[in-house]
């Protein structure tokens, strides 16, 4: 799967991931639903979807709720290889 900007974030006792993806991927629903499938199963953890340029979100529902109130600057960003 290559390289990927995500944030590992641990909140009100939920694990989950925010992935950085290019805006267009945000916003075909069928691509990003394929893309979180991927990234939950090596990741371990529910995943949502961040567009790099308009930071419009993606994936479950109560996540994007809480992360509508967070700036993307504030997430722990790093950079993680994932095998395909």
């Amino acid at each position: 799967m290559g390289q990927w900007q995500i944030a590992l974030v641990k909140e009100q006792g939920v694990n989950f991931a925010v992935a950085s993806v290019r805006d267009h991927v945000v916003e075909n629903h069928d691509e990003a639903d394929d893309l979180i499938g991927a990234l939950s199963l090596r990741l371990g953890q529910p995943v949502v979807l961040l567009g790099a340029q308009r930071h419009r979100l993606y994936g479950r529902s109560d996540i994007v709720r809480f992360l509508r109130n967070v700036s993307p600057s504030r997430l722990p960003w790093r950079r993680v290889d994932i095998a395909a």
